[in-house]
């Protein structure tokens, strides 16, 4: 409760007194450092935890992955999702792959996101798209901006976002060309402009 509402060190106060922890106060504190960006202080925890013999759910695999994911910590964040399966025989769930392609992606590295996406053993869903899609926007990465906005557009077709991101990228790129295309598609399709979301380059 401490930790939601921000009172992040009081939490961890509260939870060092504790006699008895169980999994569920675990998951909480470490949930709690990764909801402030405290990392370190999450992955810290996480190996206290398994020091102490307490064998992490895949809730904590979440909370974990969210912790590095949002303080940049990309290789630890690596390591604990192939830890899942390998030191704990777990099945990373659609959340799991979400977490890590996501902090791929914030990372800048795209390259590395797209083969990750690639060889996942489920089929990827519109979190996943939509999060290399929105670094795409941020690095200007046009080619995997495309695969990523054209697996949204097939998965939801009536998302007029998705066509505003990549026109956008394609303009951001001076291919204006690819840009009145995608906008082309749109209107074709009845689609209108999300509020709050604008064009780039609005007079062509």
């Amino acid at each position: 409760m401490y930790s939601k509402c921000g009172c992040i060190e009081f939490a961890n106060c509260v939870f060092s007194r504790m006699v008895a922890r169980d999994l569920v106060s675990w998951n909480t504190m470490i949930g709690g450092f990764a909801l402030h960006g405290l990392g370190k202080a999450a992955l810290q925890l996480l190996k206290q935890m398994n020091d102490l013999g307490f064998c992490p759910s895949p809730v904590t695999f979440t909370s974990a992955l969210s912790a590095c994911n949002h303080s940049g910590l990309v290789n630890e964040g690596l390591e604990i999702f192939h830890s899942m399966t390998r030191d704990f025989h777990l099945s990373p769930s659609m959340e799991h792959f979400s977490c890590v392609v996501d902090m791929l992606s914030r990372a800048g590295k795209l390259e590395d996101a797209i083969s990750f996406i690639e060889k996942m053993p489920l089929k990827p869903d519109k979190s996943i798209w939509g999060a290399l899609l929105a670094a795409c926007q941020d690095y200007q990465n046009v080619d995997i901006g495309k695969v990523a906005a054209e697996h949204l557009i097939h998965l939801e077709p009536h998302q007029a976002g998705h066509y505003i991101t990549l026109s956008n990228i394609y303009a951001k790129a001076g291919r204006w060309d690819d840009a009145v295309r995608v906008r082309k598609q749109m209107e074709e399709r009845g689609l209108a402009k999300p509020v709050g979301q604008s064009w780039i380059g609005s007079e062509f």
